[in-house]
């Protein structure tokens, strides 16, 4: 076997074993997972498993570095938002990321309630970089006159909460993702409240 069917055959099962332990996590919360179970779920042998990862922490930690905030991700394109359309998109792009990665992101929140250095490291610092994307386009859009003024850090905050808002229920396994049928509604009425409020304008 050539060495770059090789990389790939690893790289295959390793996504394998942590897709397997974010399901297992999100079930059974970190605590209370074992690594016989991740195997199980993963169809490996446990003893197999540990030539990928030392052990359950490792595999979480693994889970935190590869699941990035899908705000943020979403956000990359942030300097194209030119209009309503592009920010409509943008939010229901943010969905479909919530969705893809729904059991990974659920994991990994679940033990971000108690551990302090999941919590800083992985959640709290990422979104703080997302507040930090929202809070530049903002500025920027204040600045050219698109926007009328408002505190840049108040405004990420509000959009974060009621993108966040819509998806806990979700991330709690309490209900399912809003199916792709409602979620252009959604983004409308996400971006429709951040640019015209709630109060009927009178021209």
């Amino acid at each position: 076997m050539d060495q770059s069917r090789r990389h790939r055959r690893i790289a295959r099962r390793r996504q394998e074993i942590l897709t397997a332990a974010a399901r297992i996590f999100a079930q059974k919360g970190y605590a209370g997972a074992t690594t016989k179970e991740i195997a199980e779920e993963a169809d490996v042998a446990e003893g197999t498993l540990y030539n990928y990862f030392g052990g359950k922490r490792e595999i979480l930690r693994a889970i935190a570095v590869e699941t990035k905030a899908p705000m943020e991700e979403a956000l990359l394109s942030t300097d194209a938002l030119e209009n309503r359309e592009a920010m409509i998109v943008l939010f229901e792009r943010a969905f479909d990321l919530v969705e893809t990665r729904l059991s990974f992101i659920r994991a990994l929140w679940t033990e971000a309630w108690t551990d302090d250095l999941i919590l800083e490291e992985f959640v709290i610092a990422r979104l703080g970089r997302v507040s930090g994307q929202i809070q530049a386009y903002i500025a920027k859009r204040v600045a050219d006159g698109t926007f009328r003024p408002v505190a840049p850090a108040l405004g990420a905050q509000l959009v974060m909460g009621m993108f966040l808002g819509l998806v806990l229920p979700a991330l709690r396994g309490v209900r399912p993702m809003p199916p792709p049928s409602e979620r252009h509604k959604l983004a409308e009425a996400i971006v429709d409240l951040l640019l015209d409020g709630v109060r009927i304008r009178h021209e």
